[in-house]
């Protein structure tokens, strides 16, 4: 009976300990989901989200039912050309932080106040916020909502408006822009006109002419003394017909205002007795052309004409530096034709169309304002050594292509380089597709003055959108500028060669694109000259990429489906922009981009509140527990240094943050000058106000949250077996485990071990990686989890 008893008492403490193991192992340790998903629920038994094969196919975590988003706060609205800039600053009406399911904030517009034709624009998908241009050609409200991973959205922001479109034409261009098309023939009558107040001033040179004066309306009581210059006349627009009776007398004429094309033909001549009371210094140069003079009574003297003036019967030449030429009439003198002389005026109204010779040299006097617009000025003839200091200085700063200029790529090769609409572009509504090589793309319009001294960032948007006939082949990008010569001409390469080849590729440089992949932002910096610049990417800020010595300008450049692929590319942004001072925030910083640097004078903590670690100036290392009786600053701090080789160390616990500290073998040091040793042999236990507990016993750690160590590192692989019942090897590498000797396990997450899944194990287990090894019935991927230990 007591060897029944024992035994039993044996098997009681058997199954004890099972149960035990059992409980203290993984519920998922060998679980898998088998073509569905997991569900979250809330405490009321709403799906919040589900994480596994979605209901298109697709695997990944969705979010449904969330909460709805804070409202944006209000934007700000100003006019620029073509429609309306719309800045975000990131902050939400009620002061709220952007929630955690943020997925942007859409940009709504409407020329109503109560947005009864409110159009989606676009959106800030970051949530730093940004400033977007909006086109519009009428004064439009804005007002912005907030629209979390669910799809739920936010009440909308406040209006902003109505804020209107900047004017293309300035008003200096407008000023004379009336002329006599503008006005219908007999549009002006003295019952529109007030006495005394149509002066010179008031009309554009050459704008009034005959048919659109009422004859006789105009007369000397509606015309202020002296107001009316020559040049306001058309030549011969002023006849008997349209002047009052004795209404233009001497004191309304200026001196020199009337020239020989307002006189008829033959009416002065030398019987007249006028010719003798003429003075020369009254007579405007070119007003008197040989047309309104009897050649009888021109005498053409050395003083006035260099060339020949021939009549039918006489031929008089002179040598001067006034004008230049030659003509012939019968029985008259004719206009000079020729150069005009040194010295000599030409009034923009003497000049007709297509009389000006390419050689003549015009000033901007003889320019009537206005006159001059975009169609009489060739496209792209203007570049940016032509603009003011002011705009010049602005292109340098920054330059974007948002795909809507295709046209001014000038690439090597012949591609297919087009500019399309699409619907999922992040920059405006086009893209710049590319359909096959593009070999060293760049826009010759384009030439950004270099300044080594400052930081530039390059950086474009892309996608694969079509494979090349092999996928996954000839399918490089490369994205950067290239260097031009102070000609702004010559070719400048990274070895300082006359080529378009080996340029400066900051951004890109043989990256590789996949088909479907989305868009994808590549970012690099170039600042400063070298001799001998090195290649490659350069997505750090602070070690920007260095140009040829020989580089005064810069423009973009671009390679797709390198080298010879036959796929598709787009491109929805390209940019060069000068990277101010203090514009470098945490988004602007990509992620690894300052491993490796050295950063002073900053606090460096893991979180701004509750458990953290804190590296300060003060050269302490300090660890917060978060905890409520937390009250001094600093739970535990201390600090390590060497001094001639010697290693020192200093540990402070502040005893008022815990409510029970046992000791075993421990000395805790009342300050941090290093002055009592400190050596932890182990802790039993310690708790908390709250209620909460921490543990550090002898032999045993306890942690709360997830363990990381630099000896352990964890994964998961999937292996397909080349064939059946063949062990199949995958190997990894990159671990970087710390330690001395290492260690391997694995293990497939399968349903079916031992019948169609015969092993699973490892080999060559090293610091940075190891083997695992798969034996399987058939060719079927299969997922491993494998554990590598440094000890």
């Amino acid at each position: 009976m007591a060897d029944t008893l024992a035994g039993l008492a044996v098997r009681i403490a058997t199954l004890e300990r099972l149960v035990r193991d059992m409980s203290r192992s993984s519920r998922l340790a060998y679980s898998s989901i088998e073509n569905g998903s997991l569900g979250f629920y809330d405490g009321d038994g709403l799906l919040r989200g589900s994480i596994g094969l979605q209901a298109d196919g697709t695997v990944g975590m969705q979010a449904v039912n969330g909460p709805p988003p804070p409202v944006p706060s209000t934007p700000e609205v100003t006019s620029v050309l073509g429609g309306v800039a719309v800045t975000w600053d990131g902050a939400f009406a009620d002061g709220s932080t952007a929630p955690t399911d943020f997925a942007y904030v859409a940009v709504h517009s409407s020329t109503n106040p109560d947005f009864t034709d409110d159009s989606l624009f676009s959106g800030f998908y970051t949530a730093a916020g940004g400033t977007m241009t909006v086109p519009a050609s009428l004064p439009t409200w804005i007002r912005l909502i907030c629209v979390s991973t669910s799809g739920i959205t936010s009440e909308p922001s406040p209006v902003t408006g109505p804020v209107g479109p900047a004017p293309v034409v300035a008003q200096e261009v407008l000023d004379g822009i009336i002329t006599d098309l503008s006005l219908a023939d007999g549009a002006v009558t003295r019952a529109k006109l007030e006495a005394g107040a149509v002066d010179g001033t008031v009309l554009a040179d050459g704008a009034v002419s005959t048919p659109k004066l009422v004859a006789g309306e105009i007369d000397g009581l509606v015309l202020a003394a002296g107001t009316v210059d020559a040049d306001r006349l058309v030549a011969a627009s002023l006849t008997a017909a349209q002047i009052k009776g004795l209404s233009i007398t001497g004191d309304r004429l200026v001196a020199n205002t009337i020239t020989a094309d307002q006189m008829a033909v033959g009416t002065i001549t030398a019987a007249s007795g006028i010719i003798s009371s003429i003075d020369a210094a009254k007579i405007t140069v070119g007003k008197i052309k040989a047309s309104q003079i009897d050649a009888t009574s021109l005498v053409i003297s050395g003083a006035n004409v260099s060339g020949t003036v021939a009549s039918a019967t006489t031929a008089t030449t002179a040598n001067t530096a006034t004008t230049a030429g030659s003509a012939t009439t019968a029985g008259s003198a004719t206009t000079v034709t020729g150069s005009i002389g040194s010295g000599v005026t030409l009034p923009p109204t003497q000049m007709g169309a297509g009389q000006i010779p390419q050689t003549t040299t015009i000033n901007g006097g003889s320019v009537i304002t206005g006159t001059l617009d975009a169609a009489a000025i060739k496209a792209g003839t203007i570049s940016v050594d032509r603009l003011t200091a002011g705009l010049a200085g602005q292109v340098g700063q920054k330059w974007y292509d948002f795909g809507d200029n295709a046209s001014k790529w000038n690439s090597l090769n012949s591609p297919t380089i087009t500019t399309v609409a699409v619907t999922d572009a992040q920059s405006g509504g086009n893209v710049m597709r590319c359909v096959g090589p593009v070999a060293g793309a760049n826009r010759p319009d384009v030439k950004i003055p270099f300044d080594p001294s400052v930081t530039y960032r390059v950086s474009g948007r892309f996608r694969q959108t079509v494979a090349n006939s092999t996928p996954g082949t000839n399918q490089k990008l490369y994205v950067g500028v290239m260097g031009l010569a102070a000609d702004g001409v010559t070719f400048v390469n990274q070895t300082g060669a006359n080529s378009r080849g080996t340029q400066f590729y900051p951004a890109a440089d043989s990256q590789d694109l996949v088909a479907g992949g989305g868009w994808v932002t590549y970012t690099g910096y170039i600042k400063g000259t070298s001799d001998s610049p090195a290649r490659g990417v350069t997505p750090n800020a602070n070690a920007p990429m260095q140009l040829h010595s020989n580089v005064r300008y810069i423009s973009p450049v671009l390679y797709t489906n390198y080298n010879g692929g036959s796929g598709t590319v787009e491109m929805d942004m390209f940019a060069i922009e000068v990277v101010e001072s203090g514009g470098i925030t945490a988004s602007n910083i990509k992620a690894g981009a300052i491993d490796g640097q050295t950063i002073t004078g900053a606090l460096l903590r893991t979180t701004a509140t509750g458990k953290r670690i804190e590296i300060g100036s003060d050269n302490q290392i300090k660890a917060y527990s978060g905890h409520a009786r937390e009250t001094l600053p600093g739970f535990i701090q201390g600090s390590v240094q060497t001094d001639a080789g010697v290693v020192t160390s200093s540990l402070l616990i502040n005893a008022p943050q815990i409510d029970a500290i046992t000791p075993q073998s421990v000395e805790i040091s009342t300050s941090t000058d290093g002055s009592r040793s400190a050596s932890l042999g182990g802790f039993k236990a310690y708790t908390y106000a709250d209620g909460t507990q921490e543990a550090i016993a002898a032999g045993k750690l306890t942690v709360v949250g997830v363990l990381t160590a630099a000896n352990l590192r964890t994964g998961r692989v999937t292996i397909t077996p080349t064939a059946g019942n063949t062990p199949t090897p995958y190997t990894i590498t990159g671990l970087g485990l710390a330690g001395n000797s290492f260690f391997g396990q694995a293990t497939a997450a399968t349903t079916v071990p031992g019948t169609a899944v015969k092993g699973v194990s490892v080999s060559d287990t090293s610091s940075s990686g190891l083997t695992v090894w798969l034996t399987r019935d058939a060719a079927i991927a299969t997922a491993v989890d494998y554990l590598a230990i440094g000890v």
